[in-house]
């Protein structure tokens, strides 16, 4: 793509959202419209929101100092979203469809992309899960767990099949049938490819290292409170909170939801496809 473009409409999970760009600098452009370009929208797809994007020099938003996570700040009210992070800080406004990102020099806009996604999937209804997601035969497959539980182990034993993240997918409803999206976020297996693709959600797996593959049930008001656990940006508000374990009772109702033990080698595929 162009690297002067001035405006780019990425297409998440069915969500279009055009960033404008007519104000940033070469650099940040390219690396916006090379990162995101499998995601583009189709030409002349109405955008839920126009985020108008800026670089200034300047201090951190948040200091710098030795905070064992990544900070990132977010709040909604009355359809409005605020976001602030070390090198960024921005806003989007649902009612009237526009905001705006104020992005440092060694800024970038993946966390706040991230966040403004999040928020959104909670109106489908639907969740952005700090999981892997993989299709398998046409099928949408989402393995969760903590951090080090195997998620992006994984996706590298899954390059036979589409991975579409190995740390953030997006699992919502559509037309009353959840469906599993991919999304140009990545986790600790950068070189995968991104791909903008979905299907229809079979299966949720916790992810359990063992030394055999099997799988076990899991009742539906565990599974709920794993699921919502596993909902970044979301769940600090609480009538956000409400939402999100909600919409994961009714997805833990309408998916089966079942601890993935599992050894490092891909014969769990054969486990899993054993179930359908």
């Amino acid at each position: 793509m162009n690297p002067s473009t001035d405006s780019f409409t990425m297409n998440i999970a069915e969500m279009p959202v055009t960033l404008i760009l007519a104000e940033c600098d070469d650099a940040t452009r390219a690396r916006v419209l090379d990162r995101y370009s499998a995601f583009a929208a189709t030409p002349h797809a109405a955008a839920m929101l126009s985020i108008r994007l800026r670089v200034e020099p300047g201090a951190a938003f948040i200091p710098i100092g030795n905070a064992p996570n990544w900070q990132v700040r977010t709040t909604e009210r009355d359809g409005r979203i605020e976001f602030e992070s070390y090198f960024e800080r921005g806003w989007a406004d649902r009612i009237t469809g526009e905001g705006e990102l104020l992005l440092r020099p060694e800024g970038d806009p993946e966390n706040y992309l991230r966040v403004l996604y999040a928020w959104l999937c909670l109106e489908q209804p639907g969740l952005v899960l700090h999981a892997s997601g993989i299709i398998s035969n046409g099928k949408g497959y989402v393995f969760f767990g903590a951090s080090g539980s195997g998620k992006t182990t994984v996706s590298r034993l899954s390059l036979d099949r589409t991975v579409l993240s190995d740390d953030l997918v997006i699992v919502k409803k559509h037309n009353g049938v959840y469906r599993l999206y991919g999304v140009p976020f990545r986790g600790d297996f950068p070189e995968a490819p991104r791909h903008n693709a979905s299907a229809d959600l079979r299966g949720l797996f916790t992810l359990v290292k063992d030394t055999d593959h099997f799988v076990a049930p899991m009742e539906i008001t565990e599974a709920a409170a794993r699921l919502a656990s596993c909902a970044p940006f979301v769940m600090a508000q609480a009538q956000s909170a409400q939402r999100v374990l909600r919409i994961c009772a009714d997805l833990a109702a309408q998916i089966p939801v079942r601890a993935l033990h599992f050894r490092r080698d891909p014969g769990f595929w054969e486990v899993i496809d054993g179930l359908d």
